[in-house]
């Protein structure tokens, strides 16, 4: 018997959980679905999740910043971008805008990065070395 390990099994379950939503919304009766034209509901600042391919000799990319600098709150720019990028698509679900601001959201989400996909007990929302290694190449983008 092949062991998965936890990612394996929680990106089954979404994948399983997508198919059966979808399959559930197939078979509803068209008079309860909305429009085709209808706008989707969204929180403020809270976008879809980027699409951050692996990239060759970088690691998961977002098309922001390639680099791996020290960054941590009140800093800006396009590796902050690339950070919120990464996490969103890292399936969190938190307020996070993708504006290149590591303000309060950023902090909470990266701290929730480093709790949920690093094992950290003791998340310090600093964006150092090991938090790119696991953004780059271990996360559930």
């Amino acid at each position: 018997m092949t062991t998965m390990t936890m990612r394996q099994r929680i990106t089954t379950g979404l994948v399983s959980a997508a198919f059966l939503g979808g399959a559930l919304v197939a078979v509803a009766p068209a008079a309860s679905a909305a429009p085709a034209t209808a706008p989707v509901a969204s929180s403020a600042g809270v976008s879809a999740a980027p699409n951050c391919p692996m990239t060759t000799g970088v690691g998961y990319y977002c098309g922001y910043y390639k680099g791996t600098a020290y960054t941590d709150f009140g800093d800006r720019g396009n590796k902050v971008k690339e950070i919120q990028a990464l996490i969103k698509a890292s399936h969190y679900s938190g307020r996070l805008a993708i504006d290149g601001v590591f303000g309060n959201d950023t902090l909470k989400a990266v701290k929730w990065y480093q709790k949920r996909w690093m094992g950290d007990s003791t998340p310090d929302g600093i964006v150092g070395p090991n938090t790119w290694r696991s953004l780059r190449w271990d996360c559930a983008c």
